[in-house]
């Protein structure tokens, strides 16, 4: 696209920005709550294929897996680069939430929210539909003014991310003939934080997660079949404490993040050359107490910060607690002792580890503490041998994307790879092969948390919905001509 079709499509969508709100607004109401609404989430996997047929799809798909379906789509523009485009239409649980901007997470709101003139609040609203939207809607400017995308599209929208992404590897490895024939892939995201720095990175850790449970049947100790009268602690034994016992043997008193576990550290890859050098760019730049701020804590571990914090941050293997629960957790009191108890726990995974070798090693460490009797519950789909991703700073979508960044006014900070987890491995490692990024400019926060939101109309840092379309827009334009890989 020349400077005065980029304009004419710019206009266009300022003109029709109401509308494309509107859209956000209807994928949002879309109940895909992965873990809890499994018909939620198939109606919001036909949203998605409407909408790919309605751009212009030639090839669309709805693939069945064993949970919920992977939503594909082919847009062939003829072109000569094409992308991947990996959106997620999955969503976290609400259930325990305290919303206070809005009612109903799923019927979302605009409202004004400080120092935003104006958000979008609701479930999903930045963990992604807001920013998946946001791209669609810079495809339907395009093509309703009248031109051809710049690239050629492969969209695979996954509606089980939020449980491990069990089942998108299984059409991964069945289309892999098709997706071979893409350049690089593309996650729409939004990128600002909230002062309005723009951050990329490079790839991601990866992820174990898994439940202990330790119950008076398996232990052969404790009550055993039901709860029984709290009276009884002074001579029965509680499998709560058990549990705890185990849980607090993994880590040390002195020291939380640093896990006792035998051989946990092994296989952890240093960083590279090239990772240190992106590390010490990023330590000049970091905005701590913006970070602060949108995490709401006061201190970091140790009160590190620059360089040692980054590194000690993206080069840690952690094994986090998520949630525990036994016995009676109600209003008030209940004189019980709990026949059974667990914990969720996962573990971010540094390259060169594996999921399955994680497992293993805490399997072994309860083992030589005594803790036969506990169970490990795995959830389907998390025994890949590697999720960790990571994409090459000299890739060619890299370099394109940074220069757009710089043309829309922003200069990137670029990180090793992101701290949290995505399936971006089943595109980056064998059979693909291919760079993977995600990009956007905009802004939301509080994923998996109450008053989740994404900015429509921001300030003079933070850019709103009709300037993520635009960039968008720019973005494609750019990787016309690039060789992304």
């Amino acid at each position: 696209m020349d400077k005065g079709e980029l304009e004419r499509v710019y206009s266009y969508i300022d003109a029709h920005l109401e509308a494309h709100i509107e859209r956000i607004r209807e994928i949002i109401r879309i109940p895909s709550v992965a873990a809890e609404n499994p018909e939620g989430v198939r109606r919001c996997a036909q949203y998605l294929l409407d909408q790919f047929k309605k751009l212009g799809c030639v090839d669309t798909e709805l693939y069945e897996t064993r949970g919920q379906p992977v939503v594909f789509g082919h847009y062939d523009a003829g072109a000569k680069n094409t992308l991947i485009v990996y959106m997620m239409y999955d969503v976290k649980q609400v259930s325990g939430e305290n919303w206070t901007l809005i009612k109903d997470p799923f019927e979302p709101q605009l409202v004004k929210m400080e120092p935003f003139k104006k958000v979008l609040v609701g479930r999903g609203a930045i963990n992604s539909k807001g920013p998946l939207m946001a791209f669609l809607n810079s495809l339907f400017s395009i093509k309703e003014y009248g031109l051809e995308l710049p690239v050629n599209l492969m969209f695979v929208a996954e509606g089980e991310e939020e449980l491990g992404s069990a089942h998108l590897i299984d059409f991964v490895r069945d289309r892999v003939g098709k997706l071979s024939r893409a350049d690089a892939c593309l996650a729409p995201g939004a990128s600002q934080n909230i002062n309005g720095e723009v951050s990329m990175s490079l790839g991601c850790k990866g992820v174990v997660e898994f439940e202990l449970v330790c119950s008076g049947e398996k232990w052969g100790r404790g009550p055993t079949e039901r709860a029984i009268h709290s009276s009884y602690a002074a001579i029965v034994e509680s499998p709560v404490w058990r549990l705890i016992h185990a849980l607090a043997s993994m880590t040390d008193p002195a020291d939380p993040t640093r896990v006792l576990v035998e051989g946990f550290y092994d296989n952890v890859a240093p960083p590279t050359p090239e990772d240190l050098e992106l590390v010490d760019k990023l330590a000049q730049r970091l905005d701590e107490e913006a970070l602060r701020k949108v995490l709401g804590v006061k201190h970091f571990y140790r009160d590190l910060h620059g360089r040692d914090l980054l590194l000690k941050a993206l080069y840690t293997t952690t094994l986090n607690i998520q949630g525990i629960y036994g016995g009676y957790t109600g209003p008030l009191v209940k004189t019980v002792l709990p026949e059974k108890a667990s914990a969720k726990l996962e573990s971010r995974l540094i390259a060169n580890q594996t999921t399955k070798e994680t497992v293993e090693k805490i399997r072994r460490h309860l083992d030589r503490h005594g803790y036969t009797d506990i169970q490990i519950l795995e959830y389907e789909g998390q025994n890949a041998a590697d999720d960790w991703s990571r994409t090459s700073p000299k890739a060619g979508i890299v370099q394109a994307t940074i220069q757009a960044y710089r043309d829309f006014g922003f200069d990137p900070l670029v990180w090793p790879y992101s701290l949290g987890s995505s399936p971006q491995y089943m595109f980056t490692k064998e059979p693909l092969k291919l760079p993977f990024i995600s990009a956007g400019i905009g802004h939301g926060a509080r994923a998996h948390a109450p008053d989740e939101y994404y900015v429509i109309e921001g300030n003079e840092r933070v850019r709103g919905l009709a300037d993520a379309e635009k960039f968008y827009v720019w973005l494609l334009s750019k990787y016309s001509n690039t060789n992304l890989k």
